[in-house]
């Protein structure tokens, strides 16, 4: 009878329709490997027979989101706890094995062995509670449609721009819903001519629009301003006015999402106390507490610094020494949280943020960049103190001084 092996490595290559695994021992070879469908009972099935292999088994794959959700829910449910392999450190390590060919077969056993031989250099795969995850999902799909707002808003501009660019000039789109009133039913200079100011800001009224006579008078200035008409003029109105109409409502749409966003948010049980610190404001907290998800994640501050971006690392070369440069590998929304929480608390008079701020930025006073450098000083100081609030269920405390106070436990920006 074959000896079950003590401990063995599975390594799993995602994909959207199926995944593949494949198993190898503790001298990485391989044992098992299939092909699995991303359906529950695949995934149950190959997962029995995996278990059958070994009774310790040490899942590792290379997405943790999206097509691998069901995957990971399986594996939660009977208690297994999945590694992560980040896309460049298995691009990297990658690069070991013989051959350019790239199967799916392969990239399973590269993920396989990548855990087996550098387990340290995996995350764990915490499952995240289900506030998280809605979170999680809701600000993708936020972030998502904010960004197709931005590409609709630059669309229509190069449209106004073809037509009536004194009109485009006149206004700022993105952050007002005036003007793309306007623009849904005016569009060029002539019409707006025959609308008349007064008549125009009545027009503007009747539709809820604030500040209806500045807008009007910015309208009828810039259609006095030209007198020509583009050949195309008709057909870029028209589409002036579907892509206006297209913009208010992902207005509406991004105020509800944002409203459903803090509404998650009172029911995460860290809100508060992320909410306590200066800087963070709904969207904000919510984006933060997504990314990091379980704060025993990052065993020290400085871990969630280098997750961060906040963390500089060093680029030394032989005499050259001294460099220390941002990185190039850490997470965006982390980054995007602590960055403009930071520079929010940097404006604010009174408060150690906006202290440190005025010293750091007339220590740079040679330096390119020395705004954003003095508020990236100040974000790397908030990430200790966030990582012990969290870590203790602390809240913030308004009179803390960096120069007074660590983050030691019961001690620093804590209350």
């Amino acid at each position: 009878m074959t000896q079950r092996p003590p401990q063995v490595w599975a390594g799993i290559d995602i994909g959207k329709g199926h995944h593949w695994i494949t198993v190898v021992d503790s001298d990485g070879e391989p044992l098992w490997n299939r092909k699995v469908i991303n359906s529950e009972s695949d995934i149950l099935t190959v997962f029995g027979e995996v278990m059958g292999i070994s009774d310790h088994v040490t899942w590792a794959l290379d997405l943790i989101d999206g097509p691998a959700s069901l995957l990971l829910g399986v594996l939660a449910n009977h208690g297994q706890n999945p590694r992560y392999v980040s896309g460049s450190k298995f691009a990297a390590f990658k690069k070991s094995f013989s051959g350019q060919g790239k199967t799916d077969l392969k990239d399973s056993y590269v993920i396989a062995e990548f855990a087996r031989c550098l387990r340290r250099q995996t995350v764990p795969v915490p499952a995240p509670p289900r506030v998280t995850k809605e979170l999680t999902l809701i600000l993708a799909h936020r972030n998502g449609l904010s960004a197709e707002r931005t590409r609709t808003i630059n669309r229509m501009r190069a449209l106004l721009t073809s037509i009536f660019p004194e009109l485009e000039r006149s206004f700022e789109f993105a952050g007002s819903e005036g003007p793309l009133v306007l623009l849904s039913g005016y569009q060029t200079p002539a019409a707006i001519r025959r609308m008349g100011e007064s008549r125009l800001t009545a027009w503007l009224a009747k539709r809820g629009v604030r500040k209806a006579a500045v807008i009007a008078e910015k309208a009828v200035t810039a259609a006095k301003s030209q007198e020509s008409a583009a050949r195309e003029e008709d057909l870029a109105a028209e589409l002036v006015a579907e892509l206006a109409q297209k913009i208010t409502e992902m207005n509406t749409r991004l105020k509800e999402l944002e409203k459903k966003v803090k509404e998650l948010l009172s029911q995460h049980p860290q809100a508060p106390i992320v909410l306590s610190m200066p800087g963070f404001g709904g969207v904000l907290a919510a984006e933060l507490l997504a990314a990091i998800g379980d704060i025993s994640r990052f065993p020290t501050a400085g871990r969630l610094a280098v997750a961060s971006g906040m963390a500089p690392v060093s680029r030394d070369s032989g005499s050259n020494t001294g460099n220390r440069l941002r990185p190039t590998q850490y997470s965006r929304p982390l980054q995007r949280a602590f960055f403009l929480s930071s520079q929010i608390a940097c404006g604010t008079a009174g408060t150690w943020e906006n202290e440190m701020y005025l010293r750091k930025y007339k220590g740079y006073m040679h330096d390119k960049g020395r705004h954003k450098k003095a508020v990236i000083a100040v974000a790397r100081q908030r990430v200790s103190v966030l990582w012990a609030m969290l870590r203790d269920g602390r809240l913030y405390e308004k009179d803390y001084n960096p120069r007074e106070k660590s983050c030691r436990r019961g001690s620093g920006g804590l209350t």
